[in-house]
């Protein structure tokens, strides 16, 4: 067996140097060491130890556990897509929650190699998880209510795209469901059995078994979403989301309340003459706030060269932000203080907003007679936070990145050839981005009517302090967010660096270590503060949500919260059995013990026997 030092190679190709894993920076060029954590989906070809090289690049370090040693290569990619792991590459837009294929361990294509965004290590680079995250049972204690409830929220959302892909059973593999912080993470999916389909009883079975680990609080009303899902009174996902939707903007408002910090910057570059992305609010002047329009920000990426890309980034900004200011400056209060709350930053308010930045673009370019490349358009990314949440909407290549204290996730996904091959199942990611030609935009505001636009939105629930980056493609070509995102926006987080200074220095690597086109970011730090008790507003209970949430059911049966003597750091998922299982198990049973016995029996007796037959010679043997 050889064991092997873990150095990685620089993905600088013009370095190409080895570096420790310890290394934080290349120690000749000074790129971040990139540290990639894969895990081993299948059986391999033959045995390898801890410390092993498979392949003569993938570091075997915990089981099913490997680290790219040169992830500047493109990996181990067959010429095909089978149809067993289409479902992965298909669900490529949710790989926040879900992992991707990397690519093969090996040239025999024994086993797959699956990425997962963000694998939280330790400052030596050493994982801090040995199975890369932490089980979501062994983390229920430890986490606040209103994150506990943020998991239940997200199994709900993903329940549906599951379900499409026939994968619903990844639910309830044990220890399948992980978290990274506030993200609930899947380690693998599982294909359904066509004959024996999960249903949302199967999710009410599962969650029954967290209820001891919940924060007392929460533990009556999501028995009774239990209860009420067993005893079929909850028949579909919208309405379990309507509930906890609810219960999260109560847990959120009532013990915490938000204060954010924005600041925005751009440049043109070293290689371009003028600058066509633009960004809302206005540069370098650094903005505090609670919650509401006043946390709006926008970025966008003109499109159609020389002054045209300039004037529809502008003209963008100043329509969506007009538009969204007064579809909710005037309701903004009166929701607030409605004891139901209905997420205010709707898909339709957020649509029209985008639609009419659209339909103006498009109308000057008719007017103007533009065709094909001569169109002005531009891309657009926006954050907006509301009481507990954040909206993202996104149209084009722009990027919005979710930076918390130990994790980076890129949360949109690039409306361009590349992602569209994936997501259609035809080629891997890595292996498909690589082709200049994949880059090509599907979509930007201003190429066409808005009946044929595609306004991406989702929002997220904030349970502790992070930043979002909002960029233009000038910053996260060649990966510099996923490079930088340690170095550059953790301290904003730590409270070591102000978000004025960590702007300067974000636009800089865009400048230096890009260059080739203008970059635009905007910075969205948002800190959570800790209400005090006497400051809480409305109760939490079963009997509170019916008086505000219409046809809240009324389930009858009981949950038994008591918490088992023994917790596990796995997480352990005990499925219901039916009628025939239990007979089956008890038969087992019985047949076991009816043999034990027998068995201790009939050796007794012959134990007895050979006594007998051993004292009955003594007794008859002459003595000498």
């Amino acid at each position: 067996m050889t064991k092997t030092t873990s150095k990685i190679r620089c993905v600088n190709k013009r370095c190409k140097t080895l570096n420790l894993l310890e290394d934080t920076f290349c120690s000749r060029c000074h790129i971040p060491v990139v540290k990639r954590y894969l895990r081993i989906h299948g059986t391999l070809a033959k045995e390898y130890h801890i410390g092993e090289l498979i392949e003569d690049r993938f570091l075997l370090c915990h089981p099913d556990i490997v680290i790219d040693t040169k992830p500047d290569l493109l990996p181990i990619l067959p010429d095909s897509v089978s149809e067993e792991i289409t479902c992965y590459l298909k669900l490529f837009s949710h790989r926040l929650h879900i992992p991707q294929i990397y690519g093969y361990v090996d040239q025999q294509y024994s086993a797959l190699l699956l990425e997962y965004e963000s694998v939280p290590i330790d400052d030596k680079g050493h994982l801090i998880y040995p199975n890369l995250f932490a089980t979501i049972e062994s983390s229920f204690e430890k986490a606040s209510t209103l994150r506990q409830v943020n998991w239940l929220w997200q199994m709900v959302i993903l329940w549906k795209p599951l379900a499409k892909q026939k994968v619903l059973s990844s639910f309830f593999k044990p220890n399948n469901i992980r978290v990274s912080g506030g993200i609930v993470k899947l380690i693998e999916l599982t294909s359904d059995d066509n004959e024996n389909n999960p249903n949302l009883k199967d999710l009410a079975d599962l969650w029954s078994h967290w209820i001891p680990y919940l924060n007392p609080l929460i533990q009556d009303i999501i028995s009774n979403i239990i209860l009420s899902l067993q005893e079929n009174l909850i028949k579909t996902p919208t309405k379990i989301l309507a509930i906890l939707d609810q219960v999260l903007y109560l847990l959120g408002n009532n013990f915490y309340r938000r204060k954010y910090q924005i600041i925005t910057a751009t440049d043109a570059g070293k290689k371009r003459g003028n600058n066509e992305d633009a960004c809302y609010p206005e540069t370098n002047i650094l903005k505090e706030t609670r919650s509401g329009i006043d946390t709006l920000a926008i970025v966008c990426d003109g499109l159609g060269g020389q002054e045209a890309g300039e004037v529809a980034s502008n003209l963008a900004i100043e329509i969506i932000q007009k538009e969204l200011e007064n579809d909710y400056k005037k309701t903004l209060k009166e929701t607030l203080q409605n004891k139901h709350w209905t997420p205010l930053i709707d898909a339709e308010k957020i649509h029209n907003a985008v639609k009419k930045a659209n339909d103006k673009i498009n109308q000057i370019n008719n007017t103007e007679k533009r065709h094909e490349r001569q169109r002005m358009g531009t891309t657009v990314v926006i954050t907006m936070a509301i009481a507990h949440e954040v909206y993202l909407s996104h149209v084009g290549d722009s990027r919005i990145y979710w930076i918390t204290s130990d994790s980076c996730h890129q949360v949109t996904v690039d409306d361009d050839l590349a992602t569209r091959e994936t997501r259609l199942g035809y080629g891997f990611y890595r292996e498909v981005v690589k082709n200049p030609q994949t880059g090509a935009l599907l979509q930007a505001l201003g190429m066409n009517s808005s009946q044929k636009l595609k306004v991406h939105i989702r929002r997220f629930v904030l349970d502790e302090d992070c930043v979002f980056l909002l960029c233009s493609d000038g910053l996260s070509d060649f990966d510099r967010v996923e490079q930088y995102w340690t170095s550059e926006i953790i301290p904003i987080i730590k409270g070591e660096i102000t978000i004025e200074d960590a702007a300067k220095k974000i636009l800089n690597i865009g400048i230096n270590k890009n260059g080739h086109d203008n970059v635009t970011i905007g910075l969205v730090y948002c800190q959570l503060e800790e209400k005090k008790p006497e400051e809480y507003e409305s109760p939490l209970s079963w009997e509170y949500l019916q008086e505000i949430i219409p046809n809240l059911p009324k389930p009858q049966g009981k949950i038994n919260i008591e918490k088992p003597d023994n917790i596990s750091n796995e997480n352990k998922v005990n499925f219901a059995l039916d009628k025939s299982k239990i007979i089956i198990i008890a038969f087992i049973i019985c047949l076991g013990l009816g043999f034990f016995f027998w068995y201790q029996n009939k050796s007794s007796q012959n134990k007895s026997s050979r006594i007998s037959i051993i004292f009955s010679k003594n007794l008859t043997s002459p003595k000498t």
